[in-house]
């Protein structure tokens, strides 16, 4: 039936369809909908895989923040799933806002001794920071 459509009724009934796809598969990916906010915010990042060898503050740039996640700049080595508290002060009021958060994508900016590392990092709750604080304790045995 759709042979006998015009070329002009097939290509809008096709723009529909690829619309209609993507909405669908964001909403079964869980994809993000909304976007991100880009600020240029000054924080602090601790590693909490560090914690067991140092204590060591990383300094870091918050390039981008959503509702529940956002992505920094930050001069030290993260690992994919790495489990991070960033800490900052909100511009506006003075707040400070600590939030755990895990590294779900990472990239190598500028390499070198110093490395410098573009994370994306979604917010957890603090179960999961105790689970993943259990499961260092008791790795290798």
């Amino acid at each position: 039936s759709m042979e006998s459509l015009p070329t002009d009724e097939l290509i809008k009934i096709r723009k529909d369809l690829d619309q209609l796809i993507k909405e669908k598969f964001d909403k079964d990916l869980g994809k993000r909908q909304g976007h991100r906010a880009r600020v240029k915010i000054v924080g602090q990042a601790e590693i909490e895989r560090e914690k067991e060898f140092f204590y060591k503050l990383h300094k870091i740039i918050i390039q981008e923040m959503s509702v529940n996640g956002l992505v920094f700049s930050i001069k030290g080595t993260v690992i994919d799933g790495d489990l991070l508290k960033v800490s900052f002060r909100i511009p506006s009021t003075g707040e400070k806002k600590i939030i755990d958060c895990q590294a779900v994508r990472v990239t190598e900016t500028k390499p070198g001794t110093i490395p410098e590392f573009e994370v994306a990092a979604m917010a957890v709750t603090q179960d999961a920071v105790k689970n993943y604080k259990d499961m260092l304790r008791k790795r290798g045995k």
